[in-house]
């Protein structure tokens, strides 16, 4: 397959790589060498006709038969979580009690005497299931066992989020610890979901318990216990750039919202010429007690309306709104804007009468909404539908993040709606199915539903949810549909062929920043993010696509990830 192209110029391409490519395009198109020059594609070819863009000054990039294709856009990514786990002392080798106190007794002698010692969650990443499964003992070390290594310091080893794993999620504290966060036998959460586990004697063993997916405890019990600061949230997003450049990665997109102070952060990376993935951030308000919010709105409308601002390396759209979540854990999270745990995100809550006063204001702005939908998609859609019979929402790209599970009739609302839907697989079908074990074989199939979306003509896209952050765990979960507790299929009709999932972690992602027109197939013309996969995903046995690494990823021609050809 060759594409018109114009005339080569003297100058030929900058760059040509040489591999098995698939395009992605509508057409399914194939070839074996792309041309690129001023970062974008020049040309698609066989090798022999992009042969004629080479001159003295082009570099060559034989890949021999790996897999071209474009370069993943993981449209719920949380980048920078990733790279607060790197920040914090690593438990991930220790699998006994032992190994956790022998670790914290080694951090212990180089932390000077009277300041905290806090360490990353117990197990293996990226999952952290389960961490008292993880040790030996099936117990987390306690208060004495944790004040016998570090008798001179407070200790805690924090939670993971709950997104990570899945809940109950453990906190561990030493007798300081729980002391300087005023945890005592009278202690009592304000969250529901969160427990003090206490000995016979009614008092604090040192580990706290969490139900909930978002890190309540560390709102509610514990405010002593040093947050990331503001540094660190800016060195956790360069550390964590390379990470998903590794998976083939070259966009991100951070639906869920972000902070101010993140946005800034991003600004700072992009302005320094440190920024080398494509980033798309909506809004997330850090809301205070008495805050007037449709003024907020009518504020930063002016930067983030339609399209909103930015260039092909970071663009800003949008807003997030809440829509339902704990008005508790909100309430604490407004006391406290910047205690963002391991998120980017404020902790929020609305009912659906606050919501929808909150859309309908953000739709007279042009300002357009995300929000999570998870299993509440009929009364999201009703509160939707209300908005959009006062300012139609066609065009204006509001999307549904999250999505957990639906009905056929749901799918139709959001088609007639035209709003838009990320998808989180690997979530929903395989880490949390058994939320879904009493459900028809039909209504299963309607969990984390690519397939059906799709055919309704819905613009559809995945993410990662940052754990794991490897795209090609979606494209397999959509393809397989298997859940993790039992290896069964989750729905067979929900089944997505491998190729239309690999355009869901790719091309699709662009309708949301409002460059389809630019980034995603493998055509000329467009942006040159390409990621150099080991084997190619849609000849391979489907349970072995998780197994596919990446061997190179370029983000607008440039190699960002990758040895030498």
């Amino acid at each position: 397959m060759t594409t018109t192209s114009p005339s080569p110029a003297t100058s030929g391409a900058d760059l040509l790589l040489m591999g098995q490519v698939r395009c992605l395009d509508d057409a399914g198109r194939q070839a074996q060498a792309i041309a690129i020059r001023d970062g974008r594609i020049l040309d698609v070819g066989s090798r022999e006709a992009m042969a004629r863009w080479r001159s003295a000054e082009t570099v060559v990039h034989d890949h021999g038969d790996r897999t071209l294709i474009p370069g993943f856009n993981d449209t719920h990514a949380h980048l920078d979580s990733i790279g607060l786990v790197k920040l914090r002392p690593s438990l991930h080798a220790a699998d006994s009690v032992e190994a956790i106190v022998h670790r914290v007794r080694e951090l212990a002698a180089i932390t000077p005497r009277g300041e905290w010692i806090v360490t990353g969650p117990i197990g293996q990443g990226p999952f952290y299931f389960d961490a008292p499964a993880h040790l030996r003992e099936r117990r987390l070390p306690g208060r004495h066992e944790l004040d016998a290594a570090a008798p001179h310091h407070p200790v805690c080893i924090t939670a993971p989020s709950g997104y990570w794993g899945q809940p109950p999620c453990y906190t561990a504290l030493n007798s300081a610890g729980l002391a300087l966060n005023g945890i005592d036998r009278d202690a009592r959460a304000r969250v529901s979901g969160v427990d003090i586990e206490r000995d016979e004697h009614g008092e604090p063993t040192g580990i706290i318990i969490d139900h909930n997916y978002a890190e309540a405890a560390q709102l509610d019990l514990l405010p002593a216990v040093p947050r990331f600061t503001r540094d660190q949230r800016l060195e956790a997003i360069r550390l964590a750039m390379p990470v998903y450049h590794s998976m083939g990665t070259t966009s991100v997109y951070e639906g869920h919202g972000m902070v101010p102070l993140l946005v800034g952060h991003y600004r700072t990376l992009h302005e320094l010429g440190q920024l080398s993935m494509r980033t798309g951030l909506v809004l997330s308000l850090p809301l205070q007690d008495g805050d007037d919010v449709p003024r907020l709105l009518r504020d930063w409308c002016a930067h983030a309306r339609g399209a909103g601002i930015g260039d092909d390396m970071l663009r800003i759209s949008g807003v997030f709104l809440p829509f339902g979540g704990d008005p508790v854990v909100a309430s604490l999270a407004r006391q406290a804007p910047e205690d963002l745990g391991w998120s980017s995100y404020v902790k929020q809550h609305a009912t659906p009468e606050q919501f929808e006063a909150l859309a309908l204001e953000a739709a007279r702005l042009n300002l357009r909404v995300h929000t999570v939908a998870a299993d509440n998609i009929d009364k999201l859609l009703t509160s939707l539908e209300r908005v959009a019979a006062q300012i139609p929402l066609h065009g204006k790209r509001w999307v549904v993040e999250h999505l957990a599970t639906c009905s056929p009739e749901a799918v139709q609302r959001l088609a007639r709606l035209g709003v838009g839907v990320t998808l989180i697989p690997l979530f929903h079908i395989w880490k949390v199915s058994k939320r879904y074990e009493n459900y028809t074989d039909a209504q299963k199939s309607y969990v984390a539903p690519a397939r059906h979306l799709l055919d309704a003509g819905v613009p559809v896209s995945t993410g990662t949810d940052a754990v794991p952050n490897n795209p090609l765990m979606a494209v397999w979960s959509m393809a397989a549909r298997r859940e993790r507790r039992n290896d069964q299929v989750l729905g067979a009709e929900g089944r997505l062929e491998v190729e239309r999932g690999l355009r869901l972690a790719t091309v699709a992602g662009a309708w949301l920043t409002f460059e389809e027109h630019r980034k995603g197939p493998l055509l000329p013309g467009y942006l040159a993010d390409i990621a150099v996969l080991d084997e190619d995903p849609c000849q391979v046995a489907i349970d072995r696509i998780p197994e596919i690494r990446c061997a190179a990823t370029y983000v607008g021609g440039r190699q960002v990830y990758g040895g030498s050809v």
